[in-house]
C-alpha cells in the first residue's frame, strides 16, 4: 500500500511524458496529448468528476467540428450508459462528397459535451470550457478564442441556434455543403442502452449501433469462446489466425446489419446468439485461411475514416467516462469554417450509395462507425477502460488488449504495448505491426495462406486498470499520448 501511494505521489508530481504510464490512488486518465491529459488532471484535483473532466479533455483536443461517443459508469447507481453525438447527414445530403465543405455532416460533439454534462456533471459549463480557450490563445487561433468565447458565456445553443450556427450555415452554403439552419436547430445527441457481453467473469459494457463495437467484440468472443487460446499462446501464429478468422466473419455480418438504428433493425440476438457462434466456427479450418469470397462473394470493402481520439477517465468517486471522438480525415474536410476557426467533420464519404447497404447515405442519418469506447466490469467491479483510434480495426485491437490481459495475464502496459493485426472481410489481407510482430510469426501466418500487410503501426489505444488502492493508466507508446494521476 505504502509503495502504490509513493509511486502514485512521484508520478503526479513528474511532467506527463508521451506515450506514459501512471500509477495512482485516486483518479486517473489518459489522452492522446499531454497538455490535454494535464488539462484533465487539473479539473479531477480541483474536485471535477470524470465528464466534468471529459468535457474539458475533449474541448482542448479541438474536434468540436466532428462527433462521437461516451460509455459512462455512474458509481452512485452502479449503471452504465451511453451517449451518442456522432454527426447526422444534413437533410439535403443526396450525393457523397469526399473533401470540402460539401463532406460535411452535421457535428454533434459541443451538443454532446453539453448533454453529458447537463446530466452527470458538476462544475459550470463556463469553467470547463475555459481551458480550450486559453490553450487556443496560446496557439493564436484568434477566430477559435472567439467562438470558444461564445459557448463558454452562451452554451451549446450558440453552436446550433446562434452565432456560430449562422456562420456555420453561411460557411458551409458559399462552398458548396449543404448543413441548413434546421439541420443545426433539429440536432440531438442520443442516450442509448449499452450492449452487454458476458465472458468468464467479465462483463464488457460497448456501443450499440450506429456503432459496431458491441457486434464485433460480441460475435468475435462467441466464436473464440470454442477455441483453446489459452493453451496455444498469447500472439502465437495460430491465435491469430483464429483471432482473424473470427474477425473475418464478424466483419461480415457487421457490413450486413450495422446501420442508423432508427432506420435499420439489427437482429442482436440472432447475431450474437450460440448457434450463429456454432455456425461460423464450424467454417474455419484451423490449420488455413478462409478466403472471403468462399463465404460470401460480394463482401464491401471496408474503409473508415482513421483520425479519431480516445481518452479513459476514472474519478476519485469511481466514475467512468470512456470518449472518442473524430473528425474523420486528418483535419476533417479540411474546410475550416469562415471566422470560427475550426475544421468541419468529413463524415458525408463514409456513407454509401448503395441502395442494399445498411449504411446507405440519406438526410437525418447516423453513419455505422467503428469508434468503440468500452468499460469492462470484472466480478461486477469496473477493471477496464479501453478506447482507440484505428479506423476499422478499432475493435479488433482492443478485443487484443483485452485477451492479452483476460486470458494471457499481461500486465495492461504489455498489453497496450503488444504487437496488433486486424483482418476486415475486405481487403483480404490482413495487417500486421512489423516492428513488433517476431518474423517467424509472420511467416507461419503466410504459411497458413493469410495474406500478411505490413504496417508500421494500427491505432492508438488509452486505457486504465483499476484495481483495490490502485490505477494504472496507460497512453500508448506509438504515439505523443500522456497518462496522468493523482
Amino acid at each position: 500500500m505504502k509503495r502504490v501511494v509513493a509511486i502514485a505521489t512521484l508520478l503526479a508530481a513528474m511532467p506527463l511524458r508521451a506515450g506514459s504510464v501512471a500509477v495512482a490512488q485516486h483518479a486517473a486518465l489518459a489522452t492522446s496529448s499531454p497538455q490535454a491529459t494535464q488539462i484533465g488532471l487539473g479539473i479531477l484535483k480541483r474536485g471535477g468528476n470524470a465528464i466534468d473532466a471529459a468535457v474539458a479533455v475533449a474541448l482542448a483536443l479541438g474536434d468540436i467540428g466532428g462527433g462521437g461517443f461516451l460509455v459512462y459508469y455512474d458509481a452512485a447507481s452502479r449503471s452504465v450508459w451511453t451517449l451518442d453525438f456522432s454527426e447526422v447527414a444534413p437533410a439535403d445530403a443526396k450525393t457523397i462528397a469526399r473533401e470540402g465543405a460539401a463532406s460535411a455532416a452535421v457535428p454533434g460533439t459541443i451538443a454532446g459535451l453539453a448533454a453529458m454534462r447537463d446530466r452527470f456533471g458538476t462544475l459550470p459549463w463556463s469553467q470547463l470550457v475555459e481551458p480550450a480557450i486559453r490553450l487556443a490563445q496560446d496557439r493564436n487561433q484568434k477566430e477559435l478564442v472567439t467562438t470558444l468565447q461564445r459557448v463558454a458565456q452562451k452554451g451549446a445553443i450558440d453552436f446550433y441556434d446562434g452565432e456560430t450556427a449562422k456562420l456555420i450555415v453561411e460557411g458551409v452554403r458559399a462552398n458548396g455543403g449543404t448543413i441548413g439552419n434546421r439541420d443545426l436547430r433539429d440536432y440531438k445527441p442520443v442516450w442509448r442502452a449499452p450492449i452487454k457481453i458476458t465472458f468468464h467473469e467479465y462483463d464488457i459494457y460497448a456501443l450499440p449501433p450506429p456503432s459496431a463495437a458491441g457486434l464485433m467484440i460480441g460475435e468475435e468472443l462467441n466464436i473464440l469462446a470454442g477455441f483453446d487460446l489459452k493453451n496455444a499462446g498469447d500472439h502465437s501464429a495460430a491465435v491469430i489466425h483464429l483471432m482473424a478468422e473470427a474477425s473475418r466473419r464478424a466483419a461480415l455480418d457487421r457490413d450486413k446489419y450495422v446501420g442508423d438504428p432508427t432506420t435499420l433493425r439489427t437482429p442482436y440476438r440472432e447475431v450474437l446468439s450460440v448457434d450463429r457462434a456454432k455456425q461460423w466456427r464450424a467454417s474455419i479450418d484451423v490449420h488455413r485461411a478462409t478466403p472471403t469470397m468462399t463465404l460470401a462473394p460480394d463482401a464491401p470493402t471496408t474503409t473508415a475514416s482513421a483520425h479519431t481520439t480516445h481518452f479513459s477517465i476514472v474519478d476519485a468517486h469511481g466514475n467512468i467516462a470512456a470518449v472518442t471522438t473524430s473528425l474523420g480525415d486528418e483535419n476533417g474536410s479540411g474546410f475550416v469554417v469562415p471566422k470560427c476557426g475550426f475544421f468541419l467533420n468529413d463524415a458525408m464519404k463514409d456513407f454509401s450509395t448503395k441502395s442494399a447497404s445498411p449504411n446507405e447515405i440519406a438526410g437525418g442519418k447516423r453513419i455505422a462507425t467503428p469508434i468503440a469506447p468500452t468499460i469492462i466490469l470484472r466480478r461486477g467491479t469496473p477493471f477496464l477502460v479501453l478506447g482507440a483510434s484505428g479506423g476499422a480495426a478499432i475493435p479488433n485491437i482492443l478485443l487484443q488488449s483485452f485477451l492479452s490481459i483476460a486470458l494471457f495475464g499481461k500486465s495492461l502496459p504489455d498489453a497496450v504495448d503488444a504487437a496488433r493485426f486486424d483482418q476486415q472481410a475486405s481487403p483480404e489481407d490482413m495487417s500486421c505491426e512489423h516492428l513488433k510482430m517476431p518474423a517467424d510469426t509472420i511467416a507461419r501466418l503466410r504459411a497458413m495462406g493469410h495474406g500478411v500487410r505490413e504496417v508500421e503501426s494500427i491505432g492508438d489505444i488509452e486505457a486504465l486498470m483499476i484495481e483495490t488502492n490502485r490505477i494504472t493508466a496507460v497512453s500508448d507508446p506509438r504515439h505523443g499520448g500522456a497518462a496522468g494521476g493523482y
